[in-house]
């Protein structure tokens, strides 16, 4: 199954069941500026978002894990990897509680989900966006070992984009590896 921990979380694939969770942590203030252009979306359109994770995993074996904290009920924030409209590029995506904000569980959830897009789901590059003033966001993107590539206008904003290539994040894996046995 698609399920794994990282020394802090469990991830496991979002389902229906998740819709109230999410949808509570998607509309939150703080979390939907960036995530949703700071558009408060109704519980159908969260709904669509977990059918279509579902569906994708289906598919083409990823998409949209809620991040728990290891040993705690109750669902922290959401990592995750699905198709960009349009292009033929896959997106990382992540979300943490603003709570959660600050001690490197959005890095850690979007490590072990690039883990598994490359070793399990068998990617050759996957990209990341965030908007231009969220400088935390693309501080989560330069620390995965990402790539910029420049600034674009997607949906009329200014957005930065990031992407790392398997060998790439295999080294930094290893870099990271190193430095913890050190």
């Amino acid at each position: 199954m698609h399920r794994f921990a990282t020394p802090r979380l469990t991830l496991r694939p979002c389902t229906g069941a998740d819709v109230e969770a999410l949808h509570a942590l998607w509309t939150d203030a703080a979390v939907r500026r960036w995530l949703w252009d700071d558009t408060e979306i109704d519980r159908a359109t969260a709904a669509e978002v977990i059918a279509a994770s579902e569906a994708s995993f289906a598919a083409r074996g990823f998409g949209q894990w809620c991040v728990e904290a290891r040993g705690e009920a109750g669902l922290i924030g959401f990592a995750g990897l699905r198709e960009i409209e349009a292009q033929p590029e896959v997106e990382l995506l992540y979300g943490l509680a603003p709570g959660q904000w600050g001690r490197g569980l959005a890095t850690e959830a979007s490590r072990a989900v690039l883990a598994h897009g490359f070793q399990t789901a068998g990617l050759a590059r996957i990209a990341g966006r965030t908007d231009t003033p969220n400088r935390g966001s693309a501080r989560v993107l330069e620390r995965l070992g990402m790539r910029f590539e420049g600034e674009r206008i997607v949906s009329g904003r200014p957005t930065l984009h990031y992407t790392i290539e398997r060998e790439a994040f295999d080294r930094a894996s290893r870099a990271a590896q190193a430095r913890i046995g050190e």
